[in-house]
């Protein structure tokens, strides 16, 4: 008996753990931001990349339309994901008339700090 609680402590602590240390993903993508911006730099107006690593984050797709880098994680059949890197300022405002794929996209950005967004794509 003394074991099952033991086991239950600990099962709580390593839950606590993961939540303190392991952070949102928001949180894990600002820790990684300054490896994703330098990423973002290079890339050219209408690159689109696969599957990539970057910053310690997966990425589906990363692209760059009008100086906006959007880096997808959710598939693209269904509503995508994930973050965008806008110098320039709203992505919104500079994503306005773009269509990322044959499906329409609604494109939703929150601000999260500096140059980065939260993206969400919804169909």
């Amino acid at each position: 008996m003394l074991t099952f609680f033991g086991i239950l402590a600990l099962a709580g602590v390593v839950m606590v753990a993961l939540v303190v240390f392991g952070g949102t993903g928001d949180e894990r993508f600002l820790r990684a931001s300054a490896e994703i911006e330098a990423f973002a730099r290079t890339m050219r107006d209408g690159e689109r990349l696969g599957l990539r690593t970057v910053g310690g984050m997966e990425f589906e797709e990363v692209r760059r339309e009008r100086g906006v880098v959007v880096f997808q994680q959710g598939k693209a059949l269904e509503s995508p994901y994930g973050y965008a890197w806008s110098p320039q300022g709203d992505p919104a405002r500079l994503l306005d008339d773009v269509e990322w794929s044959e499906d329409h996209i609604d494109h939703y950005f929150e601000h999260l700090q500096g140059a980065f967004y939260s993206w969400d794509g919804r169909r």
